[in-house]
């Protein structure tokens, strides 16, 4: 598998730059390309981000990056032919649901944390300003 990566964000690239180390290559020898934004090419194009013709969106970890990235490699390698997958096990699409359902859950934990931490930052700066307006209550007079 030989990926050739196309990437505006800095931050991103350098993700994938260390995940993709030894699968990266220019875009002539490359299987396919690992790009993040849409794009026209004479290969096929494997999309990271957050929009809807994504491939695989932010955020993920190297394990499932790798495993999206073979799925997408045996998919491109075997267009057209009738060979069976290589295992019985779920297809990527369902695999790829569960996390994509996975990954919304824990978004809503994480807003769920972030309101209480909102609340709680909100409370410490109330007490703050209490607590200064107390100490310089009697040195104004």
């Amino acid at each position: 598998m030989k990926i050739a990566l196309i990437s505006n964000s800095l931050l991103l690239t350098k993700s994938l730059e260390i995940y993709l180390r030894d699968y990266l290559t220019s875009y002539k020898m490359c299987d396919f390309i690992v790009a993040t934004e849409p794009m026209e090419a004479d290969k096929p194009v494997f999309l990271v981000g957050d929009f809807s013709e994504a491939n695989l969106n932010k955020p993920f970890t190297k394990e499932i990056l790798l495993e999206s990235l073979e799925s997408f490699y045996f998919q491109i390698k075997h267009q057209g032919t009738q060979e069976p997958p290589l295992n019985n096990s779920k297809p990527i699409s369902t695999m790829l649901g569960n996390f994509r359902d996975r990954r919304l859950a824990t978004q809503d934990n994480d807003a769920v944390l972030q309101q209480k931490m909102q609340e709680v930052l909100e409370r410490y700066a109330q007490e703050i300003v209490e607590l200064t307006r107390e100490h310089f209550k009697g040195k104004n007079d």
